[in-house]
């Protein structure tokens, strides 16, 4: 009876231990991916836009939304497929010092980034990513992938 018992408890947390990972893993579908490819080259434009004019709110903007797809956002170059310690994700970080830095001590700046912040290190630990590919004719475009 206590090997049956042992058996059990033994079965039930292989059962349990594999819906903690098929939590994280999220699946999308076409139209989700779609919105988020619109989302991450709409940020894309607005990083190099806050960059050229020195806009701040476009830089804070441009992190929010590479923060909020669901995610990591990788670094150009970068593939997933080399695993979750070794893939560079985009660095939201050094966008948001370029924003602070133009903002010059403006609270609203300070606030939004901060909270970019927390959601960039929540996506830092998802199992899915964003990679941009671009293709042999020039066509470039972000491709989620999940391990």
């Amino acid at each position: 009876m206590r090997k049956l018992i042992i058996a059990a408890a033994f079965a039930f947390a292989s059962l349990t231990a594999g819906v903690s990972v098929a939590q994280e893993k999220q699946d999308l579908t076409p139209a989700q991916q779609a919105e988020g490819r619109l989302i991450l080259e709409t940020a894309r434009n607005l990083v190099s836009y806050g960059e050229t004019k020195g806009d701040a709110l476009a830089l804070v903007t441009a992190a929010k939304m590479m923060a909020g797809v669901p995610g990591r956002v990788l670094a150009d170059g970068q593939d997933g497929a080399a695993g979750a310690d070794k893939a560079a994700n985009f660095d939201i970080e050094t966008v948001l010092k370029k924003a602070e830095d133009l903002a010059q001590g403006d609270e609203l700046i300070a606030k939004v980034a901060a909270d970019v912040r927390s959601a960039a290190a929540a996506n830092s630990k998802a199992i899915c990513y964003w990679e941009y590919y671009c293709y042999w004719n020039g066509w470039c475009e972000y491709a989620y992938a999940c391990w």
